[in-house]
């Protein structure tokens, strides 16, 4: 009881800049046993006016203790150097910076031991946003992590506005292309529907608006690993993709695979409103030029079956885009009713 009396009395000391140069090295001895070092820990809390929180107990203590005793021998060798084979009461100036730092270190433990506690309890507030894309328009969004992604038209985009345990999650419906920050610890996951998603810093875009018969997940840059439930199989499945391949997750099945995919770097073109397409369903791509003009397309049943190669830029106008359309599957486009309609195809 008397040593913690003499703790507590050389701490308030120092905290007041009224320590001699003896007194400091005193104080500095007191972090070398177990329970004047514990008694330390309650002082600074006390200081900071978080008694309630209790003693530090986080494994970063160590490193907060170590700085203080770091900052307390600097303080002693320079009154050394300044004065040598002198014993001098340390100047105000040098104290104060000392017990600035000693502060300053274990504030900051606190708050993060704090920031902890409340996600734990539940107490934190965490905000979710919403960002939806109508027909026609593109998004650029930048996370709070630095990820970019490039949402396309009539799409949904939920995520947080920090980090939230060890993951970074969000979700989405429709497309967007992910530029995602490199964080090794704290692996990026896009949750679609019955897909998931998963990466550490990379490159590729997803496609998983409802309307889609498959899902896509495309990979330009980096590693992706994507899963799926297989509704036939009642299990998970997954794949593991690496740069020029793609996922496609049967919706009606829930059958996943991988294919190669050359053409990825043209990807980077879509998330600009240019659209690459390699044996395509026209209805697909049909589904895409209505999504990007804000038109309604009809297709007669022949032209459902075609397939198309070939680039369409979004910016320029609808009717020359399906004029391109047409002449490449052999159709016809016909203006009706405040619609267009792809007559014909393939087999004529």
């Amino acid at each position: 009881m008397e040593n913690q009396s003499a703790v507590i009395e050389l701490f308030v000391k120092y905290l007041q800049n009224r320590c001699s140069h003896d007194e400091v090295k005193q104080l500095l001895k007191y972090f070398e046993t177990e329970n004047d070092e514990e008694t330390l820990r309650h002082l600074i809390n006390a200081e900071l006016n978080v008694e309630n929180q209790g003693s530090i107990t986080n494994s970063k203590e160590d490193a907060v203790l170590l700085k203080i005793k770091s900052a307390l021998i600097a303080e002693i060798r320079q009154a050394n150097d300044q004065q040598p084979g002198k014993i001098r009461t340390l100047t105000p100036r040098l104290l104060k910076i000392v017990a600035f730092w000693l502060l300053m270190s274990v504030l900051a433990i606190v708050l993060f031991n704090n920031y902890m506690y409340n996600l734990k309890k539940g107490i934190l507030q965490v905000k979710l946003s919403t960002i939806r894309t109508s027909q026609a328009e593109l998004k650029k969004v930048i996370l709070f992590d630095g990820t970019k992604i490039w949402l396309s038209p009539s799409s949904t985009l939920e995520f947080p506005d920090q980090l939230i345990g060890n993951f970074r999650e969000i979700k989405l419906e429709g497309e967007a292309f992910f530029e995602v920050a490199k964080d090794k610890s704290h692996p990026f996951i896009i949750h679609s529907d019955h897909m998931d998603t998963r990466v550490v810093g990379t490159s590729f875009d997803v496609q998983s608006y409802k309307g889609q018969s498959h899902y896509k997940v495309t990979v330009v840059t980096g590693i992706v690993k994507v899963s799926g439930v297989n509704f036939a199989k009642g299990r998970d499945e997954g794949v593991t993709l690496h740069p020029n391949q793609q996922s496609q997750l049967d919706k009606q099945s829930g059958t996943l695979k991988s294919i190669e995919y050359p053409d990825a770097q043209l990807m980077l073109r879509r998330k600009d409103g240019i659209l690459n397409y390699d044996s395509a369903s026209v209805n697909d791509i049909v589904s895409d030029l209505s999504r990007y003009y804000n038109l309604q397309i009809d297709l007669e049943s022949k032209s459902k079956s075609c397939l198309f190669s070939g680039e369409f830029d979004t910016k320029r106008p609808i009717e020359i885009v399906l004029k391109q359309l047409a002449a490449a599957i052999n159709a016809k486009v016909i203006f009706q009713n405040g619609s267009y309609v792809l007559k014909g195809g393939c087999e004529e």
